[in-house]
């Protein structure tokens, strides 16, 4: 099996391609895409997992901070890209800000300017009004994380400020949560949002539980739904060849709670050592990870891996693989857009959020099985802030 220091070396190796010359934290999204801030901070995610943040000189760590913080917004203290490659502006510049602040915390800095736009959630009464609006009670697609860019934020300022009534908004963000959550653990009164819709979108929200050590209303139906959802190639995903978010999602929820809770902990044991090989197996030979090697191109395609689609014992989980595989081979292309670049990427390409996600991946899994041959990459260094990376045990 491949061992974690050559692994870390090669990923370290192919980053080193993607900077651009006699710069200071810049870096091309893939091989093909130009640099953007977000690609800065997912690349200082992935070399701070692997302790190379420890060598920065301090001309190197200023380098970086000065780059970020010219990004934050004068008036409203939040910090936006560019150029906006996404349609909804919101969560593109939500998103962007979380990632500033957690690379801010790497660097051992903060943002510039004031937070303003925080004060839109004044009372605990603006924090479930903000919650109602965006739908995160319905499961909307991409109300998860929206949840979480707003408990990102109002934790981020209390640790901060330690100001009180910040705990008051806290504690209304998780009341909202426990009294809008379905009865598989999620969020959503739709079938998808009791199976893996609902775990890859609540995902988002269970990492603030996790993170705030709150209890976790019905966690073991969590883990069931989590466990069901893995293909006979150790995978998460609706699709082949796995998707380095949906792979992520299931196994941070399921590495964390072995922590938790001693159910069904064997099974949670087996599961992630497969999924551990599984996500070796999306590395390209260039060093980085794509998000799949198994885009499905075609109908044959499709009716090739119908044993995939019908892992596991659920009859809705093999209508929701089939249907969502057989969408992927009607959409035109082999292209993914996120709005981070301009430039799409290719399914098997490498790339710095795939590879960052699969990283994580596998040192999760390592700091959570006992097998002699992972723990080699429990050498790694997780990130304190709240938010994606961050591995609270």
């Amino acid at each position: 099996m491949l061992g974690f220091e050559k692994l870390r070396n090669d990923v370290v190796s192919w980053l080193d391609s993607l900077k651009v010359p006699e710069s200071r934290g810049r870096y091309r999204f893939h091989a093909n895409a130009e640099d953007t801030v977000f690609c800065t901070c997912f690349a200082l995610f992935i070399l701070d997992l692997f302790k190379e943040t420890s060598r920065f000189t301090e001309k190197q760590r200023s380098g970086w901070i000065s780059y970020i913080q010219r990004f934050q917004n004068e008036q409203y203290g939040y910090f936006e890209p560019e150029h906006y490659y996404h349609e909804d502006k919101e969560r593109n510049r939500h998103q962007l800000t979380c990632f500033c602040l957690s690379a801010l915390r790497i660097l051992g800095a903060e943002p510039r300017l004031p937070l303003k736009f925080i004060e839109q959630w004044k009372t605990p009464d603006d924090v479930k009004k903000y919650l109602y609006d965006r739908g995160c009670h319905q499961g909307r697609p991409g109300s998860g994380n929206k949840a979480m860019f707003q408990a990102i934020f109002l934790t981020c300022e209390y640790e901060r400020t330690k100001e009180d009534h910040l705990l008051d908004e806290i504690g209304a963000w998780f009341e909202f949560h426990n009294e809008t959550q379905n009865r598989n653990g999620f969020w959503g009164s739709d079938l998808r949002s009791h199976y893996l819709y609902g775990l890859q979108n609540g995902f988002h929200q269970l990492l603030m539980y996790f993170y705030w050590h709150k209890d976790i209303p019905r966690l073991n139906r969590i883990v069931d739904v989590a466990l069901m959802s893995q293909d006979r190639d150790g995978f998460f995903a609706p699709t082949p060849g796995g998707e380095a978010c949906h792979d992520y999602d299931a196994i941070h929820i399921l590495a964390l709670a072995r922590r938790a809770t001693d159910y069904r902990k064997d099974e949670i044991e087996t599961c992630l050592s497969r999924a551990f090989e599984a996500v070796l197996s999306t590395r390209n030979g260039d060093g980085g990870f794509c998000q799949s090697k198994s885009k499905l191109m075609g109908l044959m395609d499709f009716f090739r891996h119908v044993p995939i689609y019908f892992s596991g014992c659920r009859p809705y989980l093999w209508y929701y693989r089939s249907r969502v595989s057989l969408a992927t081979v009607l959409k035109a292309g082999n292209l993914i857009h996120t709005g981070w670049t301009r430039e799409p990427r290719w399914w098997s390409q490498s790339n710095l959020w795939d590879t960052w996600f699969r990283c994580l991946a596998l040192t999760e899994i390592a700091q959570t099985i006992d097998r002699t041959t992972v723990q080699d990459f429990r050498d790694v260094n997780f990130q304190k802030a709240p938010g994606i990376g961050c591995f609270r045990q």
